[in-house]
């Protein structure tokens, strides 16, 4: 699969705004899967996620090498949502 960030962005807004699925599928869906995406491989990472506080997607893709890079981009993810916040 290829996207683009904004094409993620549009598609994981639909996945939770209730214009995708039908009502019982949204109702499957948001009990399995709450409002985001994981993604690794060696080299690389990827967050997707929508905060309905706030009505926003936020994505982050990173190269990665070594180390604790995956804390390190979940920490720099979970400011740029609080800065979001604030606006």
């Amino acid at each position: 699969m290829v996207a683009t960030a904004q094409d993620v962005g549009v598609f994981l807004r639909a996945l939770n705004d209730g214009s995708l699925l039908e009502d019982d599928e949204q109702a499957i869906y948001t009990s399995v899967y709450k409002y985001g995406h994981k993604g690794w491989l060696l080299g690389y990472q990827s967050i997707a996620r929508y905060h309905e506080d706030i009505d926003a997607v936020v994505i982050q893709l990173v190269n990665t090498t070594g180390g604790d890079s995956e804390l390190v981009t979940l920490v720099v993810y979970n400011r740029i949502a609080r800065i979001l916040r604030r606006q």
